[in-house]
């Protein structure tokens, strides 16, 4: 509804002009809102009206040329809303007829007194306060059907039981479910024993009234199966609705497809889970560092190639380890790749002796945490002399002498995406 203190523009249409004052007068002067603009005739009331705001119109009856009913459907051709009292001074059951089938407000006949002014006032104020809030209530329910209209999903209200017992729903039910609005809604179909999947009912039930037992409100994920059979997953989030007497009427809610989303991320499940046991479980040193050459994460060979524990690796800089690579260089290698990006060395380097002896950190493919992290990895050559002429088959860098050969080694970088389980589903 509007603002009370705004003004209600009044246009009174009477061929009495000393009348059509007096009326002015006292409407004015009985309610300090109203705003009277007077017009002779129904052709002179429409210019006004086409060339002003009015809120609401007050018309006598008999007047020349139109009169109030001719003048009536005229005003409703172009505005069909707007408040159109009829004060006359004939009245008539046939007028009164007519008016009500013309789409008059209200109707009141003049008599003596100035009391008629005060109950002409009163009416005026309430045709138009009517008539805003009537205006509001159709623009919310535009906005929200439009809304509705645009979510990929359903709203609805539902009775608080197992069956779930829709008593309205809206939306895109049934590209949703295969379902009508209409089936749900008069009981032929029941969301909680025929949508719903079997074995996702009990643990949906007890999710919502854990959550309305809680704080009024629920968020549940659920399986459904369509019309046709296929499986879907639904997130839902609601809230009761509660009477006078405390106890939920009903429960309100919106119902969402969340199908591709699960399935996304049960891949990147799997994903992470086959990189989490290639990263545990591989022959070659990886490890993950950030761009500022601190290392993030070791795996186990890592950790056992070069003496140190998971915790004391991860305290540390590439450059610590790999005392083959100083900073500048590190920093000038990472700013020069884009994510994705892969650079290899060879180059022949000591082989280590012993625990906690440096060993070369080369980069190769692992996820890391941020963009800006990168990968790296030990990858040695296939045989490494053991200093007593017979070769170490394993691939392993770790020394079997005291005085060792030098080994062949590839180092690569690799500047990562972020890991398989930081990707927003």
């Amino acid at each position: 509804m509007a603002d009370t203190h705004d003004a209600i523009r009044v246009l009174h249409v009477d061929d009495e002009p000393e009348f059509s004052e007096l009326v002015a007068t006292f409407l004015e002067r009985e309610h300090d809102r109203i705003d009277v603009r007077g017009a002779t005739d129904a052709e002179a009331g429409l210019d006004v009206l086409a060339g002003e705001d009015v809120d609401c119109i007050v018309s006598d009856h008999d007047m020349p040329g139109r009169d109030g009913i001719e003048f009536l459907r005229a005003v409703r051709e172009e505005h069909p809303n707007l408040p159109f009292l009829l004060f006359t001074g004939k009245g008539s059951e046939e007028i009164a007829s007519d008016a009500i089938s013309a789409g008059v407000t209200d109707y009141l006949q003049k008599g003596g007194g100035t009391d008629q002014y005060a109950l002409l006032a009163n009416r005026i104020v309430n045709a138009v306060e009517a008539s805003q809030s009537r205006r509001m209530l159709t623009e919310r329910t535009r906005r929200l059907e439009t809304l509705i209209g645009n979510l990929p999903g359903v709203v609805y209200r539902c009775r608080n039981d197992p069956s779930w017992p829709m008593e309205t729903v809206d939306g895109e039910v049934e590209p949703l479910t295969g379902y009508t609005a209409r089936e749900l809604e008069s009981g032929r179909v029941e969301w909680g024993t025929e949508v719903i999947h079997p074995d996702d009912r009990e643990a949906m039930w007890d999710a919502v009234q854990e959550g309305l037992d809680a704080d009024g409100s629920f968020e549940v994920t659920y399986r459904i199966r369509t019309r046709d059979g296929e499986q879907k997953w639904m997130w839902e989030r609601g809230h009761g609705v509660y009477g006078d007497d405390g106890s939920i009427a009903a429960l309100e809610g919106f119902i969402t497809d969340i199908t591709d989303r699960k399935e996304r991320e049960d891949r990147l499940a799997q994903t992470s889970a086959r990189l989490e046991a290639l990263f545990e479980e591989s022959p070659d040193m990886i490890n993950v560092h950030d761009a500022e050459g601190n290392i993030l994460d070791a795996n186990p060979q890592f950790c056992a190639e070069i003496g140190y524990t998971e915790a004391e690796v991860t305290s540390m800089k590439v450059w610590e380890i790999d005392r083959t690579l100083d900073p500048t260089s590190g920093y000038e290698i990472w700013e020069e790749m884009e994510v994705g990006d892969r650079r290899e060395q060879r180059e022949r380097t000591p082989a280590a002796t012993g625990r906690r002896s440096p060993l070369p950190s080369i980069s190769d493919a692992s996820a890391s945490p941020m963009p800006t992290d990168f990968s790296s990895a030990v990858a040695t050559s296939p045989s490494v002399s053991d200093g007593t002429g017979s070769s170490n088959g394993s691939g392993s860098a770790r020394a079997r002498s005291t005085t060792p050969e030098p080994s062949t080694k590839r180092r690569s970088w690799r500047r990562t995406r972020p890991p398989i389980s930081s990707v927003p589903s």
